[in-house]
């Protein structure tokens, strides 16, 4: 077997690892809980533990780097997750915050680590998959159960001054009084989000399963207002980045029934006049489950490329 980068796509729920070839092909692709790692005593142990039995039964011998996308902020050396919210243990602590994760797992198996935010490494394979490489600028915008956020310009991933850029989810919605997870109050995920919608669901459809809930109600008050608010975070986004295209992806958006064009024209209507004098092309993602696993493998093979031309 040719060499292969091992890819995690490392969720709030599941844990997803696959070898992944020169061609972006995933050979082998598992799934467990993330629960076993957030419960482990020693998690980046752990995950050492889960990349070396997925290897030694997969016989997979030649690893050129591991890459892990995770669902928060990283620092700019793409080893340091800053804090994973939607990862915790038992006791309700967070499992990884301002800790280099890469550095245990580089030791143990001796190739270059990375690790980078989950939707950063979604909308690269999301512009590989859709040949979006030679566009200007490029945002995706992924509602599931929160909000994600990854901006591409001239084919770099934009980054902030430490990595905490694009926390979309946690922008203020202006007059906004529901309290957020994070513990600020009014935060755009209280408004915008599969959260959301299942607060909805409770409040107004107890009946209804999650699924059918734009195909029941999409033309309810409730549900326009949903789709309002997620469209006001695209239209924030499009307005400060004038893209090329806009991504429009997760859980939400690929909810059976989601009301595209209504969505769209509630974009158009409150993106800012100059963009909009030049629109723009949306592109929704597929939910491809191993579209983590895989954009994982194309972000390590970019940084292993920028360092061999560095040298």
């Amino acid at each position: 077997m040719e060499s292969v980068i091992i890819g995690i796509d490392l969720g709030g729920t599941n844990l997803r690892i696959g070898a992944v070839t020169s061609d972006n092909e995933m050979i082998a692709p598992f799934v467990l809980k993330s629960s076993i790692v957030a419960d482990a005593e020693k998690p980046v142990e752990k995950i050492c533990e889960i990349i070396a039995d997925y290897s030694e039964k997969n016989r997979i011998r030649k690893i050129e780097a591991i890459s892990i996308g995770v669902p928060s902020s990283v620092e700019n050396d793409k080893e340091t997750v800053i804090c994973t919210t939607n990862i915790r243990n038992r006791a309700g602590e967070v499992v990884f915050s301002h800790m280099n994760v890469a550095k245990d797992i580089k030791e143990r198996f001796h190739v270059p680590v990375f690790i980078n935010n989950d939707v950063n490494n979604i909308l690269l394979y999301d512009i590989m998959a859709n040949g979006l490489e030679e566009q200007k600028v490029v945002v995706g915008i992924y509602i599931g159960t929160g909000v994600g956020a990854s901006v591409v310009i001239d084919g770099k991933p934009l980054e902030g001054k430490d990595g905490a850029e694009l926390d979309l989810g946690h922008i203020p919605y202006f007059g906004g009084t529901i309290s957020c997870s994070c513990g600020k109050v009014g935060c755009c995920e209280c408004y915008a989000s599969g959260w959301r919608l299942q607060e909805i669901r409770k409040e107004f459809y107890p009946e209804t399963q999650i699924q059918d809930m734009f195909t029941l109600h999409k033309e309810e008050k409730p549900l326009k207002e949903f789709i309002q608010a997620c469209a006001n975070v695209y239209a924030i986004m499009a307005t400060i980045f004038n893209p090329n295209t806009m991504v429009v992806g997760g859980g939400v958006m690929e909810m059976a029934d989601f009301p595209r064009e209504e969505f769209e024209a509630a974009v158009n209507q409150n993106t800012g006049t100059d963009v909009m004098s030049y629109g723009f092309d949306y592109l929704y993602s597929k939910g491809d489950v191993g579209k983590g696993v895989i954009g994982a493998a194309i972000f390590a093979r970019k940084r292993l490329k920028d360092k061999r031309s560095d040298t």
